[in-house]
């Protein structure tokens, strides 16, 4: 039978708005079985292939099996390639570790960097090289920390990321001091990030997480099998997902009496996305219409698309976006990188023959799984 071609579950057949006469009723069921029956008498792809190799001339069908030869000894040397990539990806992930810890010690303030490595910035050795007067730093308690608002800042200036965020989330992001990105052991499996936060007002966490589960069956496309976030232990009055509201009503029993109620009501917010969309059961899925079906589609690869900008260029390239570099050069005209003129350099598409490529499926994610304590 035919199903939605980005979901790897069946969608439920949506039945026509009917009055209760039991001859439209019948009518209706009757139509839906005669539906049903010409969806099972169409042929399947492969049944539709076969006919047409069939159906050609005996030497140009020879020709084809041939090829058909040729596409499986590409497949497997492409297995081969896949497996290479996949252990490269975790050889650099180890050797890419100890740069990002240094980039953490040195944003949270608890490590000051040395003299080389500041000399080997390429914009401050500019800067001490046109002679401009540096003012001494403040000491005591007026010296700053680290590098105040660093992972804020860094996803504020990407718009994947900065249109999540709301002035309500910017006093939290503040006290965000990293994001960390891990792999799987097999990267095609999917991943997970962490964000990092200092004891702040808001929630108890001293992490939250959020992971990815892939499904790399078909080396054609990438599959989302679920997306997990996790619970975010808020401080009393202080989840920023919810706006509180108050509202009057007459008291039960009451003559005339009213009391009144605060109510939590949901609101746009940065923290929603370690609350990921969810397909709903099928059972509670008849009365949803391709409309609304589509809708959370599009929430489900939105969601996803977030989780690998971040992955794979926020964490990577975070002190650029933090500065403006990245952006700038997003919107350079092409050529101006060092690049081929048809690189428009805003589309970062990695080619490692699926594990980059768009979002090809989705299926539910389940319930998210409380965040650790450190």
């Amino acid at each position: 039978k035919k199903s939605r071609s980005v979901f790897l579950t069946q969608m439920p057949k949506h039945t026509k708005d009917v009055s209760v006469d039991e001859e439209d009723v019948e009518e209706v069921l009757l139509e839906e079985k005669k539906d049903d029956e010409e969806e099972e008498d169409e042929p399947s792809p492969a049944e539709i292939a076969l006919k047409f190799v069939t159906d050609l001339p005996s030497d140009v069908r020879r020709r084809v099996f041939a090829l058909q030869g040729i596409q499986k000894d590409f497949a497997e040397v492409h297995a081969k390639y896949l497996e290479e990539m996949r252990e490269l990806e975790r050889r650099f992930e180890t050797l890419y570790q100890p740069l990002f810890d240094r980039r953490h010690v040195i944003v949270e303030g608890s490590s000051e960097p040395t003299e080389e490595e500041i000399s080997s910035g390429a914009k401050i050795t500019e800067v001490k090289e046109e002679g401009e007067s540096q003012q001494p730093a403040p000491e005591g308690e007026d010296a700053v920390k680290g590098i105040p608002n660093f992972w804020l800042g860094a996803l504020q200036n990407h718009e994947e990321t900065g249109e999540l965020i709301t002035e309500r989330d910017m006093e939290c992001l503040k006290f965000l001091n990293d994001i960390s990105a891990k792999n799987f052991d097999d990267p095609n499996k999917g991943f997970s990030l962490t964000f990092h936060f200092a004891e702040n007002p808001f929630f108890t966490n001293q992490t939250l997480t959020k992971s990815y589960f892939m499904d790399d069956e078909d080396q054609s496309e990438i599959t989302l099998e679920k997306a997990e976030g996790c619970k975010i232990d808020w401080k009393p009055e202080k989840n920023l997902t919810v706006i509180l509201k108050k509202k009057k009503q007459k008291q039960k029993g009451g003559k005339g009496a009213v009391r009144t109620v605060t109510k939590e009501e949901p609101c746009l917010s940065f923290f929603n996305f370690f609350s990921p969309p969810q397909l709903p059961d099928e059972k509670d899925d008849e009365e949803d219409d391709d409309e609304d079906m589509d809708e959370l589609e599009d929430k489900i690869e939105q969601d996803y698309e977030v989780g690998r900008t971040i992955k794979d260029h926020i964490i990577p390239n975070a002190v650029d976006w933090f500065t403006g570099e990245a952006f700038r050069q997003l919107r350079l005209p092409p050529g101006l990188l060092g690049g081929d003129d048809d690189d428009e350099g805003d589309e970062e598409e990695e080619d490692d023959g699926g594990h980059h490529e768009k979002l090809k499926k989705i299926v539910p994610p389940k319930e998210p799984p409380e965040c650790k304590q450190q």
